[in-house]
């Protein structure tokens, strides 16, 4: 078949199913497709569709495992002693004062686990705490000043675990994953804000 026609084809299939779709969505969704190898319709169906979903949540699990691993040695110098912490402060500075209940939910972490975060962060004078205007029941925590320069110094030391881990991969290839996978985090994080009854009211970070 003549290349131009193959290409119209594949184009007139893609917008009969995507008609807002623009010609760089088109060309990702085409290499895209052309990266994924054929298989035969015995492999095909509902086994081949577990497997993938299976393999999609070990290489996920697997990842968040090794970015602990090594964001953990480069943020213990600073003070810091699990990803988390590093986390809530980066969200204190961005967001301002916040109640320590929607600082734990909304990065999908157990009330009494965050606590135990939140506590080691004030101990270590990272954050403060105050009983929240609006709510007496509750309280705030807001960022000090030492807490901004270990925040500082975090950021400086992680850009180079950036380079080491993701060094090889290019901002298109990082920028398609996220397209893909930012949409699934948000579906599920809408599962756990329903089961815990949480509305979020500072944007993630």
């Amino acid at each position: 078949m003549n290349k131009t026609l193959a290409i119209v084809q594949e184009w007139a299939g893609f917008e009969e199913q995507n008609p807002d779709g623009s010609i760089e969505d088109f060309c990702r969704e085409y290499l895209k497709k052309k990266q994924v190898p054929e298989v035969s319709a015995e492999d095909s169906g509902r086994d081949r569709d577990y497997a993938c979903r299976y393999a999609l949540s070990k290489v996920i699990n697997r990842l968040s495992r090794l970015w602990m691993f090594f964001t953990l040695n480069e943020m213990k110098p600073m003070g810091l002693t699990s990803f988390d912490e590093f986390v809530f402060l980066l969200t204190v500075e961005r967001s301002g004062a916040i109640r320590k209940k929607d600082l734990i939910y909304m990065h999908f972490i157990e009330i009494s686990s965050g606590i135990l975060v939140i506590d080691r962060l004030i101990k270590k004078g990272f954050l403060n705490e105050r009983v929240d205007d609006h709510d007496k029941r509750s309280k705030q925590v807001m960022i000090t000043e030492i807490g901004k320069k270990v925040l500082k110094s975090s950021h400086v030391a992680l850009d180079q675990v950036y380079k080491e881990l993701y060094g090889d991969m290019s901002e298109n290839k990082i920028l398609l994953c996220l397209e893909h996978l930012k949409p699934l985090q948000d579906n599920i994080a809408k599962k756990w804000n329903g089961l815990k009854k949480f509305e979020p009211i500072a944007e993630d970070v």
